[in-house]
């Protein structure tokens, strides 16, 4: 029967043509479990999938098309290199400088996918013949390290800038884009800060991402901003306060000239950075009036993220000034905008940084109850979702201490929670910490300024 005689009858007769007796056709001992194929074609099976299973059955009525089910031999980098365009094209990029909230989520499904690609490239390096380095797929990178850079659940940030970085610096010289490796540099910048907890190597990588944007002369007045706000980070986490300082008002000066969106919420920040700054000289008045503005800048905007942050810095400034009402205040203020974010707010780090400052609250009011149970939850919120070792150590470190509350019925995990928080200043880098000195002064300087 012609192809067109089949369609024909199919779409006036539909399940029936296999089944009439028709000339030609051999009826007697007929083979019903054709029936059978056909229900499952026209009726058990999606439209999609009945589809494709009609075509396949026209190439080869009476077999498996086995040649059309063999693995075709694909080029390998021409696969990888389209997956990288795919992935570019949905994923957030890093031009607008922060992170709006409506895309964490959007942005979350597809980190494994960039993991896997990352993963993928590192191995081919490996092999006779690795992948090939391309502009696209360094800028993927750049966009997905950005995109985690403040709250990396999938614990991928190292791996997708060292990625990054490998692939950059192997491309021809001709192809290497000088605000790529500028973004790339400051990445450099944010992984030292909050994974290495190498400050003074953040400083370096932040003022060379600096000096090319500067000698780039475009117009790049709110990168270079950044620039300014992760070089005052690095230098508040040393201890340089008054450097710093300079540097945050050089972020201010071109911040406050423009009203619009993007300006607002980085001059938020802006003021986040000086608030910390301030209250690390016993500035609290200051810190409390910077608070105050960035939290009024933040209210126009609604960010869960940013009103989260500014309430958590708040309970640490208050906690400091011996203002432990105030700072409950904040804690709960915290998670309520937590809580009714919902969703991706509800596994980010911000989430566990809030449980350590209710921990650290209730020590000072003698609630051992209290500081146990929500040190334990920062603690675990920071291993479900891969905060770095530095800040883990650091909750643990709290741990140990609420537990000491009541040595006597918590000795043993106190000694537990010890080893562990050594374990994890043992996984850092050598030289970043000093594995003798236990004090409180010892953990804060594994994290940078903005979570202490």
């Amino acid at each position: 029967m012609p192809v067109e005689t089949f369609l024909s009858l199919n779409k006036k007769y539909p399940k029936n043509i296999h089944r009439e007796c028709k000339k030609g056709w051999k009826c007697i001992r007929y083979n019903y479990a054709r029936d059978i194929i056909w229900d499952i074609c026209s009726v058990a099976l999606g439209k999609t999938a009945s589809i494709c299973l009609g075509v396949l059955s026209i190439y080869a009525p009476d077999a498996i098309p086995t040649a059309l089910l063999k693995p075709r031999e694909v080029d390998r980098q021409e696969a990888f290199d389209d997956a990288v365009r795919l992935l570019r094209d949905r994923f957030p990029s890093r031009g607008d400088l922060v992170i709006m909230d409506s895309l964490w989520e959007e942005g979350a499904r597809y980190l494994q996918q960039i993991a896997g690609l990352a993963q993928d490239w590192k191995d081919s390096q490996e092999k006779e013949v690795p992948l090939k380095p391309t502009v696209e797929f360094s800028n993927l990178m750049a966009d997905c390290a950005w995109f985690v850079h403040d709250n990396d659940a999938a614990g991928i940030l190292s791996l997708v800038i060292d990625i990054g970085c490998d692939a950059f610096y192997k491309l021809p010289d001709l192809s290497k884009e000088r605000v790529l490796e500028a973004d790339l540099l400051l990445l450099l910048c944010i992984r030292d800060l909050r994974v290495e907890a190498n400050f003074k190597s953040a400083e370096t990588q932040c003022k060379k991402s600096l000096a090319i944007r500067e000698d780039l002369k475009l117009p790049q007045n709110l990168q270079i901003t950044n620039c300014y706000n992760y070089i005052a980070i690095a230098c508040d986490s040393m201890g340089c306060h008054e450097e710093a300082k300079i540097w945050l008002e050089k972020s201010r000066s071109i911040l406050v000239k423009h009203d619009a969106d993007l300006h607002i919420r980085l001059l938020t920040q802006n003021h986040l950075n000086y608030s910390r700054n301030l209250f690390s000289v016993n500035d609290f008045k200051d810190s409390e009036k910077k608070l105050d503005t960035a939290l009024v800048l933040a209210s126009g905007f609604q960010s869960w993220y940013s009103l989260a942050f500014i309430y958590q810095t708040k309970a640490e400034l208050y906690l400091r000034w011996a203002k432990y009402d105030q700072a409950a205040t904040q804690v709960h203020r915290a998670r309520i905008i937590l809580e009714n974010s919902g969703g991706f707010a509800s596994i980010s780090w911000i989430s566990g940084i809030v449980s350590y400052r209710t921990s650290s609250l209730a020590m000072k009011q003698q609630q051992t109850a209290i500081a146990i149970d929500e040190a334990q939850k920062a603690c675990e919120i920071a291993r479900l979702y891969k905060m770095p070792p530095g800040m883990r150590a650091r909750f643990v470190h709290l741990l140990m201490k609420a537990y000491l509350m009541d040595e006597r019925r918590y000795g043993k995990e106190a000694e537990e929670a010890q080893k562990e928080a050594q374990r994890l200043r043992e996984s850092l880098p050598p030289g970043r910490t000093d594995l003798n000195d236990e004090s409180d002064i010892a953990f804060d300087m594994l994290v940078d300024i903005s979570v202490r």
